[in-house]
C-alpha cells in the first residue's frame, strides 16, 4: 500500500511540474524570449556541460596578490573604511561569524577583559579599526587555514549610501553556516 501512495504522490508532482514547464514557456513565448538553444544544451550537453562539478578548478589563482590587485579588488567592493569586521570561530562552540575590530579589543579599557557583557556598540571606549591594504591583502591571499584572514566590509556608508551589490551563491542550507569542515592536511588526514 506504501508503494501505491508514493507513486500517486510522485504522479501528482509530475504533473504539477509539467503545468508549470508549460506555463513558463508560455511566459518566455510571449514576452519574446528566446529559450530553446540554452535548454537543448543544458539537456544533450552540446557545449560545455550547464553545471560544473569542480566551479573551483576554472578560477585562476595568481601565485603573488599585489597592492595593485588588492586595490582593484576594493575598487569593485568599497564599502566603508573606518571599520570592517573580520572572520572568527568560536573554539567552544565552532560556529563562525564576522565581528568589528576595534583598537581597543582586549585592552585594559575593553569590557570584555574585565568580564563586562556588553555589546560592542555600546562600549564607550570603541575605537572601531580602520581598514587598511594589508588586511585586503590578507583576504585575499586566504593563507589561515581557520579563515581568521577573512574580512567582511561595511557597503552601506554614513550617510545611507551603497556603492555595490553582492549576489552570493554559496551553500544557505539552514544551518550550513554552522558547519564547521576540517582541515585537509597534505596527506589527507583532518586536522
Amino acid at each position: 500500500m506504501e508503494d501505491k501512495e508514493s507513486i500517486t504522490g510522485l504522479q501528482k508532482r509530475i504533473n504539477a511540474l509539467q503545468r508549470e514547464n508549460h506555463f513558463l514557456r508560455d511566459v518566455l513565448n510571449r514576452h519574446n524570449i528566446p529559450f530553446e538553444d540554452e535548454l537543448d544544451i543544458f539537456l544533450n550537453g552540446n557545449e560545455s556541460t550547464a553545471f560544473e562539478e569542480d566551479q573551483g578548478a576554472r578560477i585562476i589563482h595568481p601565485k603573488h596578490i599585489t597592492r595593485d590587485m588588492a586595490n582593484r579588488f576594493y575598487a569593485r567592493f568599497w564599502g566603508r573604511t573606518d571599520v570592517y569586521a573580520k572572520r572568527s570561530v568560536s573554539k567552544k562552540t565552532g560556529k563562525a561569524g564576522y565581528y568589528p575590530q576595534c583598537d581597543n579589543f582586549w585592552t585594559n579599557v575593553c569590557p570584555r577583559k574585565t568580564g563586562d557583557k556588553i555589546k560592542c556598540s555600546e562600549c564607550k571606549h570603541k575605537k572601531y579599526t580602520e581598514l587598511k591594504i594589508e588586511a585586503i591583502l590578507s583576504h585575499l591571499k586566504g593563507v589561515k587555514a581557520d579563515g581568521s584572514d577573512v574580512i567582511g566590509v561595511y557597503p552601506l556608508m554614513k550617510n545611507g549610501t551603497c556603492r555595490f551589490l553582492v549576489f552570493d551563491f554559496d551553500n544557505h542550507d539552514l544551518g550550513s553556516e554552522e558547519i564547521v569542515l576540517p582541515i585537509q592536511t597534505k596527506n589527507g588526514r583532518a586536522k
